[in-house]
């Protein structure tokens, strides 16, 4: 529901102006990495600049999201993490079922891998193997990165 929310305003905002930044504030520990395609895929769709701005923490899906902004920042104290899609649906199925779970996380997961990539700079095979484990970076670490342009103060 609330991917579904920020999506319908994403469009709603970029239809009143076009040229007016739309700006994103994130404070999530993450969740379905399905919504977060639907939203990084509207905010493809617009044509006015997304301002993605981290406020907390930005954690898996949510600093895809994050990286995908045109203009991206985080305040001082946030927290952004990365790392490979998780999944358990696969224990509690079928052994049919479970492998066309498996499937569809592992193409996520490409899928997931391939924004990263373009979002940072980092060739597609630096990005998978830093995400072997998950990273925790502070503001200052996903500047460094390239998740992020810069670290917002007052």
């Amino acid at each position: 529901k609330l991917a579904t929310d920020v999506v319908a305003t994403l469009m709603l905002k970029d239809m009143e102006n076009d040229e007016e930044p739309i700006k994103l504030y994130i404070n999530s520990e993450g969740g379905d990495i399905r919504n977060a395609l639907m939203i990084y895929d509207a905010m493809q769709l617009t044509a006015a600049p997304i301002h993605t701005i981290c406020i907390g923490s930005a954690m898996d899906e949510a600093a895809l999201i994050l990286a995908a902004g045109d203009h991206r920042s985080a305040t001082k104290h946030s927290v952004i993490a990365i790392g490979q899609l998780e999944t358990n649906s696969a224990l509690f199925s079928d052994l049919t079922n479970a492998k066309a779970n498996l499937d569809l996380v592992v193409s996520d997961n490409k899928k997931m891998l391939g924004i990263l990539s373009q979002c940072t700079g980092k060739p597609l095979k630096e990005i998978t193997a830093d995400l072997e484990r998950r990273i925790f970076m502070s503001a200052n670490d996903a500047l460094k990165y390239n998740l992020i342009d810069k670290v917002v103060a007052k």
